[in-house]
């Protein structure tokens, strides 16, 4: 009997699942014939109502007076206008915030400390030679002091030299400023000059370098650093980049020294934080070991 059955069932198996398959099909058949009617027969209908709609949204607009209609545009400006202040204000929120973070990583070298500081007035009449900070001698700073901005990279990078330092305040000469004069290495070409001497005319951001050896190759683009020279000043601080040369020929020119133009590092318009490097006695660095 079993054997029977056995049979039985191998002999309507293939039936079953031709039926199956039979079904499947039919279903996806009809599912599709029923979505192709049941769309075209509905298209009507919504179209009306879609119709319908866009009617009443112009006659909505036709009620109101053109004067209206401009008052709302206005409005919806003014609006857009707000909402733009207030992402450019988050966006430079963000920024001055990025900018702070790489201030306060900044490490001082040996023997130097560093005094955070934020600017707190710029003269528009002198917007480019100086600023004052919220730091003075009350908090250790001294006239000769390097004032210190960060690139973009997180490096230091010079902003100028403390001109005046009051109790609570210090007023801070820029490296755009023509009357600072300090000295400037450049380790590339195994020398160094002056700020702002020399014969070459300064313009727009390119500032002027003077009493540069004639005996040296100079190199277009290379890197100005502070070289030591100046007690209150560390070295090895970048400046800026050299931009040009002064095109002279030492067989028949009576010079002793070139001039040249650097591009400064400082980003004078996005300075809002600085760091004032300030020396310590030896002294008091005993006293602190």
């Amino acid at each position: 009997m079993e054997s029977r059955d056995y049979k039985k069932i191998f002999l309507y198996l293939p039936a079953i699942l031709f039926l199956l398959l039979l079904v499947i099909a039919a279903w996806e058949f009809l599912q599709k014939t029923a979505g192709r009617v049941a769309g075209d027969f509905l298209y009507p209908y919504l179209r009306a109502a879609r119709s319908g709609f866009d009617s009443l949204s112009d006659q909505t607009l036709l009620v109101f007076s053109r004067r209206e209609l401009a008052s709302q545009l206005e409005n919806m400006r003014a609006e857009y206008l707000r909402l733009s202040a207030q992402a450019a204000a988050a966006s430079d929120l963000l920024h001055e915030n990025e900018r702070l973070r790489q201030i306060m990583k900044l490490k001082p070298p040996a023997d130097w400390k560093y005094i955070h500081a934020e600017v707190i007035l710029r003269d528009p009449r002198f917007w480019r030679d100086q600023l004052t900070v919220d730091k003075g001698t009350l908090h250790g700073i001294r006239q000769g002091a390097a004032a210190l901005a960060v690139s973009e990279s997180g490096h230091p990078v010079l902003a100028g030299v403390v001109a005046k330092a009051y109790n609570r305040t210090s007023v801070i000469m820029t490296v755009f400023n023509h009357e600072l004069r300090m000295s400037a290495a450049l380790p590339s070409s195994s020398t160094a000059g002056i700020l702002h001497v020399g014969s070459m005319k300064e313009f727009g951001d390119l500032l002027s370098i003077g009493f540069l050896p004639l005996q040296k190759q100079y190199t277009i683009g290379e890197m100005l650093q502070t070289s030591g020279f100046e007690q209150d000043i560390p070295p090895g601080i970048k400046i800026g980049n050299l931009a040009d040369i002064q095109p002279l020929d030492s067989r028949f020119s009576s010079e002793l020294y070139l001039s040249g133009l650097f591009l400064p590092a400082l980003r004078l318009n996005e300075v809002r934080y600085l760091v004032i490097a300030v020396r310590q006695e030896p002294q008091l660095q005993e006293l602190m070991e």
